[in-house]
């Protein structure tokens, strides 16, 4: 007897494959740990960068201060020679021109004593001086660092101010910083570091940097915003750390730093180039990994696939077969292992489904006729038994006017009723057979119930079946308006929703109690009178359920002393076949 060969065996070898893409899953997973390494790391050295340049403006600001300090010690000891003092401006300039645009006295009507060469000959008031002065008048313990502005001869600068307390007229000490020098710092910060740094206000104003930069910024009026976020925006965030996009939809990261000294905010605006830069020279290892793994993959793949192969193909076909009606296909698959007996096993089941479908079918269509048969022949004598008592109530009532009325009704509601319950008709004609139905009632009862009739467009012709709308009016005047001793309007709707049809008889009578409402649309049996009442409802609910589904039927809302909707739900598409399906 040959080996047979068991297919946790051949399993074993899609296990081997498996085992192959967890290895290569593993270093995706490798990778991308190594990717949020490297940004981390990122992250970490733009930190120490933003602190070494906050302690250079912190050197600077000491620097500026003690230059501040400086003009003051000279200008009180020589505060009755100008000559001395315009010397003195001159040489603290020069040695700090590197640094500082000017270094100059400000005077309380706006004149200055300047150290660079334009102001020592160009001292004329100015008007951009005076929130300058006032600042400083203002509080004069204090140096005020002014928001960055252009000067007429500083050009554009930042100016630090302090007022000379002990002076025998109002004077201030300013120093205008070189703006200039502090972006090229920056800009040779960002070309060594491939980094994109600025300085900017509280008020978002660009104090250096940026200008250079031809990536995610717009900007203007020394003002920026990064796609729909504004400097102040940022500034605002009490993160250091945000991921923002640009218009264009490139994400960028952006680390802020607020300086130590200054009111001012280090920005550090990343687009990821130094990550894409490092991750480069690791993508070459990992793709090469990837496609080894994936050759060997896809060698094992087509080993295990070329033996299962054959037996799958066969039996896809006879299940093809299958779904297009040939119940009697075989196909042998001749093999002594797992795919073998599956396909003896759907051999054996196709004939046992053969037998069952033809019995299925025989005793599904016997049932369905005799199901309509006993639907239907429930439905005529109960309404013909109503139909005569109203004629009774008339000429009881000795309304002899009225009884051709009713006949004549009745005749055309017989008409009706006695046609084949199979087949469908329209809406309108159900509307029709209602009419004549309530016309009789009126006189049966001596009420006026008023039928409405709300139909969406498009929808009069509706396929439905042969009485359904007058057990429902019959419900309606039974439960609703107490078996006529209340009157009131009946209104029928119908509409679309939701891929159904739903056409509802709505009443504003009694309504039916909650503990009766479950039990409404069961039928009883063992309890005539019941059975009487609700034979209408509850064969509606089986013959819409026995032709369409258990998801349609009839469904009924009653709220007592409020209002009654009974709603019977057919599936959409019927209306766009025949009415006689």
């Amino acid at each position: 007897m040959r080996r047979r060969i068991s297919l946790p065996l051949k399993l074993f070898l899609i296990v081997f494959a498996f085992v192959l893409s967890c290895i290569i899953l593993i270093s995706q997973l490798s990778y991308r740990y190594v990717q949020k390494e490297i940004r981390t790391t990122d992250v970490y050295y733009t930190n120490q960068i933003l602190d070494k340049i906050d302690q250079y403006f912190t050197v600077n600001f000491s620097s500026f201060q003690t230059i501040l300090f400086s003009v003051e010690s000279s200008v009180k000891a020589n505060m009755d020679n100008t000559d001395v003092i315009k010397k003195q401006l001159r040489v603290l300039y020069e040695l700090n021109s590197n640094y500082v645009s000017n270094i100059y006295l400000i005077k309380s009507d706006l004149s200055i004593l300047g150290g660079s060469t334009p102001t020592r000959i160009f001292d004329e008031p100015l008007a951009e001086r005076e929130p300058l002065f006032a600042a400083a008048d203002k509080d004069r313990r204090t140096t005020f660092v002014s928001d960055p502005y252009k000067s007429k001869y500083s050009g554009w600068t930042v100016t630090m101010v302090r007022y000379l307390n002990g002076a025998p007229f109002p004077i201030a000490i300013a120093v205008d910083l070189d703006l200039n020098a502090i972006e090229e710092t920056l800009f040779k910060i960002n070309r060594q570091e491939q980094m994109n740094l600025a300085l900017i206000t509280a008020s978002g104003k660009i104090i250096a940097g940026f200008s250079e930069n031809k990536g995610p910024l717009n900007i203007q009026d020394h003002t920026f915003s990064i796609g729909e976020t504004s400097a102040e925006q940022i500034l605002d965030t009490a993160e250091s750390s945000l991921q923002l996009h640009t218009r264009e939809g490139t994400p960028v990261s952006l680390l802020k730093k607020p300086t130590e000294k200054f009111n001012w905010t280090i920005l550090s605006i990343n687009d990821e180039s130094r990550l894409k830069a490092a991750l480069s020279r690791l993508e070459t290892y990992y793709i090469e990994l990837l496609a080894a793994g994936f050759l060997l993959s896809l060698f094992v793949s087509f080993v295990i696939a070329k033996y299962i192969r054959t037996p799958l193909y066969a039996l896809k076909t006879k299940m093809k077969r299958v779904e297009q009606g040939l119940l009697t296909t075989t196909i042998s698959i001749n093999r002594n292992d797992e795919f073998g007996d599956l396909s003896r096993a759907f051999d054996r089941m196709l004939q046992q489904i053969v037998e069952l479908i033809r019995g299925a079918e025989l005793h599904h269509e016997l049932e369905r006729k005799l199901e309509i048969q006993v639907l239907q022949s429930q439905i005529n004598p109960h309404f013909l038994y109503n139909t005569l008592g109203s004629i009774s109530n008339v000429i009881r009532l000795g309304q002899i006017e009225k009884v051709d009325v009713v006949i004549e009704s009745l005749i055309s509601i017989l008409e009706y009723g006695i046609a084949d319950a199979s087949e469908k008709v329209s809406l309108r004609q159900e509307l029709q057979n209602v009419s004549d139905y309530i016309a009789i009632q009126n006189i049966r009862y001596n009420r006026n119930f008023q039928l409405i009739e709300d139909i969406e467009a498009g929808l009069i012709d509706f396929p439905v079946f042969r009485m359904l709308l007058q057990p429902l009016v019959e419900n309606s005047i039974f439960h609703g308006y107490n078996g006529g001793g209340l009157e009131g309007p009946i209104t029928i709707h119908a509409y679309r929703e939701r891929g159904r049809v739903i056409i509802e008889v709505v009443d504003q009578g009694e309504g039916i109690p909650s503990d009766k409402l479950q039990h409404v649309l069961i039928s009883e049996p063992s309890d005539v009178e019941v059975k009487r009442k609700r034979i209408g409802l509850n064969n509606i609910h089986d013959r819409i359920r026995l032709h369409y589904g258990e998801q349609f039927g009839l469904q009924i809302i009653s709220i007592p002393k409020e209002i009654t909707r009974v709603q019977a739900l057919f599936p959409a598409g019927l209306f766009k076949g025949d009415a006689s399906l």
